[in-house]
């Protein structure tokens, strides 16, 4: 667990430095008044259908499109609950993770908010415009062609570093799960380096199986 810790903060460190680049790059370009532009009152929701328009739930509202927001939302500040798998882990968890969740939020709304802030502010790009992978092209427009093929690297990387984080915390749960009697009690068993082998197994054979069918 230690290496996937140590190797989140590598992956962390490498995704995050073009957003990072692009706010530095982009900051002396911004034009405060496109914050203040409303948002169009004609977007379309591609999923929506006319049982939503004509229903009780408005998913348009002052250009808004509302379902895929709080969706959005949703899973851009989900998973804290995994920490929780590493509680046995940690030393001091009642300290340590209230502050770690402070910090996580703090970091998470950031990366976020101020590349967005900096997107929107230093670019004549319209509301239309923003769809998946728009912003390499954002990246692309203020700092260059290696900036945007670093960003499309970084969001590449950051899909190993989600991969490992999740199967190490499923893993710890199925383990957990065992040690209260609620999965065979092979599955606590750990290695040599205090890692839960079983349950990694488990997720592995689990993923192969989603995959192929």
């Amino acid at each position: 667990i230690e290496l996937v810790g140590n190797m989140s903060i590598v992956i962390c460190i490498i995704s995050m430095s073009p957003f990072v680049l692009l706010c530095i790059l982009g900051a002396p370009k911004v034009d405060y008044h496109r914050w203040l532009k409303p948002p169009d009152t004609d977007v379309h929701d591609a999923d929506t259908s006319d049982d939503d328009n004509n229903g009780w739930f408005y998913p348009t509202v002052g250009g808004v499109l509302w379902r895929p927001f709080l969706n959005n939302l949703f899973w851009n500040l989900n998973s804290f609950d995994s920490a929780a798998c590493f509680a046995g882990e940690v030393k001091d968890p009642g300290r340590t993770f209230p502050m770690g969740m402070l910090l996580s939020v703090v970091m998470v709304m950031c990366s976020y908010f101020l590349p967005f802030l900096i997107a929107i502010g230093a670019t004549e790009s319209s509301q239309h415009d923003w769809k998946d992978g728009y912003i390499t092209i954002v990246a692309t427009n203020v700092g260059g062609k290696w900036l945007g093929a670093w960003t499309v690297f970084a969001s590449g990387i950051s899909n190993l570093a989600l991969f490992q984080a999740e199967m190490t915390s499923d893993a710890f749960q199925i383990m957990g799960m065992a040690n209260r009697g609620m999965l065979p009690r092979c599955l606590n068993r750990r290695s040599q380096y205090g890692t839960p082998t079983y349950g990694i197994l488990l997720c592995a054979l689990v993923l192969v199986l989603m995959s192929i069918a």
